[in-house]
């Protein structure tokens, strides 16, 4: 049990540290020109759903370039109908993740991580120096996922872990539960998601409980944007709450159709449980995005009346 814990802890913190290294490197390679183009965004929503879906697949986190849009927002240079869009298409970017990760590609993972190394330690240059970090980003992923598949994969035999996932497939409702709570503290969907595929690669959770996980760490990654927007003016807050009513509408949408959905990604993917879990991920908000996206204008005006101005509750009493 303390080697699981001790391989699992090492893996995961690998993973982290590559997404870091990877977003960092990302973020001072290319975020110039993203912004420019966020900035110079004009009023056409499938531009805003592929422009969130790019950043966010690029920048490999939905909650930052959520915290981005309500800076934004707070700042006056985008709109409310300007910012939806984006904040749609940055759900379905950061399903990228675990879509690459299902590919089990970690026996090449040497290859980015000498290249990384070779060219941090040989070049002066700060771009090819952030690409470096890409790759040593890239190949710190690929091994920490390695190392969490193989520290996790003993627990499809615990028997009281078999039960407790057991129950999450019974009761979507306590999978939802679970992932809003653990995504709220991690703050990291991608993380989640790829917690649960080296679960389904080891063989110890099912389709159905995971894809019940993840409509709850959908809605628990808003709670960044929400944190963040505390402080800020009235129209930041509106733009927080538009991602979470999205989140949330999304998880009311397909919860009738968990079974047909996880059904369509095992016929998908029939001998890969972690393509399953990427498939239903992706689906699950690519459905959401195009479902919803023909109604920004009334989640814009339902966040306005949720968050008023403050003159606007005097006068009501």
């Amino acid at each position: 049990m303390i080697e699981l814990i001790s391989t699992s802890s090492i893996g995961l913190g690998l993973f982290l540290l590559g997404m870091n290294f990877l977003t960092e490197g990302f973020n001072n390679f290319i975020s110039h020109r993203l912004k420019n183009i966020i900035l110079n965004l004009k009023v056409y929503p499938i531009v805003g759903v592929l422009i969130g879906a790019i950043a966010t697949a690029i920048l490999q986190s939905s909650s930052g370039i959520t915290v981005i849009l309500v800076g934004l927002v707070h700042a006056n240079v985008l709109t409310l109908h300007q910012a939806t869009p984006i904040l749609m298409g940055a759900n379905i970017g950061t399903t990228m993740t675990s879509q690459l990760l299902a590919f089990n590609v970690d026996q090449y993972a040497f290859i980015p991580f000498i290249l990384g190394m070779l060219i941090i330690l040989t070049t002066k240059n700060k771009k090819l120096k952030y690409f470096g970090n890409i790759c040593l980003g890239l190949s710190l992923i690929f091994i920490g996922i390695n190392l969490l598949t193989n520290g996790l994969s003993p627990l499809k035999d615990l028997l009281a872990f078999q039960k407790l996932l057991g129950e999450f497939g019974k009761n979507p409702l306590l999978g939802i539960l679970l992932g809003f709570s653990t995504i709220s503290i991690l703050q990291s969907s991608s993380t989640g998601v790829v917690i649960l595929q080296t679960l389904g690669s080891s063989g110890s959770i099912s389709i159905d409980s995971a894809v019940a996980i993840i409509l709850g760490m959908n809605v628990g990654t808003c709670v960044t944007a929400i944190i963040s927007s505390l402080s800020l003016n009235k129209a930041a807050k509106q733009t927080a709450l538009i991602h979470f009513l999205f989140n949330v509408l999304g998880v009311l949408l397909i919860f009738p159709f968990i079974g047909l959905l996880c059904r369509f990604c095992i016929q998908l993917s029939p001998l890969n449980v972690s393509r399953q879990i990427a498939n239903a991920h992706t689906i699950f908000n690519i459905f959401n995005t195009l479902v919803l996206l023909p109604f920004i204008g009334p989640l814009v005006t339902l966040s306005q009346k949720i968050i008023r101005n403050p003159s606007s509750y005097k006068k009501t009493f």
